[in-house]
């Protein structure tokens, strides 16, 4: 078997030397330790590379450009992450003791010349995959502050962790941090749209800069479930602070951004970072690009409990979930109840509306449409809006 042909089995266990070098990076490289880092996207990126990888090698030729992709994006995530350039680096040569390892490992005896060949291989798509990762890690950690580094990282982990906190050890590392422990803080989580992953950086920084202008002491910056997290202390109308960063340029416009509530001090502000995550995710459901927690802790129960908004949708909507009641029912309330405004927002005429909102109070139980306008409709209405697949019908 040639090494062409021994390249080409290998594509066929991509998975399982991905799954061996994704143990690799895990276990043995400083930065991809759990709770900082999802080893899910880990060893999906991991994946992609691999596979990129031993399509060059079976061609004996250098990764083309769209090759390079899967390294260039594992650079920008880890980047991030506040994964130590070495430890990016380490994890692509440990790629390339895999290779050789697998591809000189042959029940036919290799010739000299044959392991040449295999060593020359490996080196140039390993050398290319290398250059094009540390080139875009550079380019996005260029952008970042010194806040970026393992001890901010290592903070937000800690804030995100399941695990109790040691308050006191806590305000210890944040100090070495430089933070204001005894100041009062509050946490920003930030994601943007699939198609604009690598101009996250852009986003985060625009935040940083703003906020910067306001606050005196350092800005943490890390990641949890696939969102970018800072730690700031408090800024007085946060809000409109933020709005002026998201209309930045080059902040891209899938741009989101969740705000927990203020904490008195440093040490607790693990809950307002829960908070900033669940914002963030009822904001990308609603898509809104700021979203405070304390504006939405009523979407943020229903999102938090699926079988809940299900049941609660039910109970409430079920008799009108059938042709255009729900819409006209929507329609109605977000209209102030103006059966005129109604019918032009629905192009029908207003005779319609008001058969339809007739009939919906009678199914609904209501004796007039004042009463529509009650806690239990407009959370129902809302679990449907947050949950577009959410079947009503059926709860």
């Amino acid at each position: 078997m040639d090494i062409t042909q021994r390249a080409q089995e290998l594509l066929t266990q991509d998975l399982q030397i991905a799954e061996h070098l994704t143990d690799a990076a895990w276990e043995k490289l400083p930065g991809y330790e759990l709770g900082a880092l999802d080893r899910t996207e880990v060893a999906s990126a991991i994946t992609a590379g691999t596979r990129s990888m031993l399509l060059a090698i079976a061609e004996g030729r250098p990764p083309h450009e769209s090759e390079l992709e899967p390294a260039r994006r594992i650079a920008e995530r880890r980047a991030i992450q506040g994964v130590p350039i070495e430890s990016l680096v380490g994890s692509w040569r440990n790629a390339e003791r895999t290779m050789l390892a697998r591809l000189l490992t042959s029940a036919t005896p290799l010739t000299t010349t044959d392991i040449q060949e295999v060593v020359r291989r490996v080196g140039v798509v390993v050398d290319a995959m290398v250059g094009a990762s540390t080139a875009a890690y550079r380019e996005v950690a260029g952008d970042l502050h010194p806040p970026f580094s393992r001890l901010s990282v290592d903070l937000v982990s800690r804030l995100a962790g399941a695990e109790a906190l040691d308050p006191a050890h806590l305000d210890r590392l944040a100090s070495t941090a430089g933070v204001r422990v005894h100041q009062p803080h509050r946490v920003i989580a930030l994601s943007v749209g699939p198609q604009d992953g690598p101009l996250v950086a852009r986003s985060r920084q625009a935040l940083v800069d703003r906020l910067r202008s306001h606050v005196d002491g350092p800005i943490l910056i890390g990641s949890h479930q696939g969102c970018t997290i800072l730690v700031t202390a408090d800024v007085e109308r946060i809000d409109d602070v933020l709005d002026r960063a998201l209309g930045d340029a080059g902040v891209p416009g899938s741009t989101a951004v969740g705000v927990g509530m203020r904490r008195a001090r440093f040490n607790e502000s693990a809950g307002s970072l829960r908070e900033a995550v669940a914002a963030l995710e009822v904001g990308r459901r609603l898509e809104a690009r700021l979203t405070l927690f304390e504006d939405v802790i009523p979407e943020v129960l229903i999102v938090e409990n699926r079988g809940m908004a299900a049941q609660m949708a039910g109970s409430v909507l079920g008799p009108i979930d059938k042709g255009d009641l729900l819409e006209t029912l929507r329609t109605f309330l977000g209209c102030g109840l103006s059966t005129r405004a109604t019918a032009a927002e629905l192009h029908v005429h207003e005779n319609t509306v008001t058969y339809r909102v007739r009939r919906i109070c009678d199914l609904l139980g209501v004796e007039s449409s004042a009463e529509l306008v009650r806690v239990d409709i407009l959370m129902a209405l809302r679990a449907r809006q947050l949950y577009d697949d959410l079947d009503v019908s059926r709860s």
